[in-house]
């Protein structure tokens, strides 16, 4: 075989190693990229396992706490509206008692306790009216609702 024979064999001999060794090189590429792929896609899995258990934890204990400031709120609450209602009870109370002491001295009777009248039961009745027709009203009696003199 001659020279060129030779350099032509050889040249073709360095062209299937090249060859081979380029497809060695994109299945070692592809390999390490399908890897890198892989270990990316775990790591980012297990941070967003980890970001997602952090925020169970602390949405948890935001709701814990944020229930525990409810239940003191609605506790202090119930005091505060207990407290109006036992107030408001007492001005109740006291309005009648002072309205029935007001009745009491405007009919002339003496009053020797400030306690409230005995609660009235209610009736059956329709309501009273304000307006009557004019045939039913009484004629004023003259020295009504004054006390006596010399009294």
């Amino acid at each position: 075989m001659g020279r060129f024979t030779e350099d032509m064999g050889r040249l073709r001999d360095e062209i299937e190693s090249e060859r081979m060794a380029r497809q060695t090189l994109i299945a070692d590429t592809r390999q390490e990229v399908t890897d890198a792929a892989h270990a990316f896609i775990s790591d980012l899995k297990s941070s967003v396992e980890t970001l997602q258990t952090n925020f169970r934890a602390t949405h948890a204990d935001m709701a814990q706490a944020a229930r525990a400031d409810r239940n003191a709120f609605l506790a202090q609450l119930g005091g505060t509206v207990a407290d109006l209602q036992r107030q408001t009870v007492t001005l109740v109370n006291d309005l009648a008692g002072e309205r029935s002491a007001g009745r009491q001295a405007w009919r002339g009777a003496a009053s020797t306790s400030a306690a409230p009248p005995p609660a009235r039961a209610k009736s059956d009745t329709a309501p009273k009216t304000w307006h009557q027709p004019p045939t039913q009203h009484k004629a004023p009696v003259k020295g009504a609702g004054r006390a006596p003199k010399g009294a």
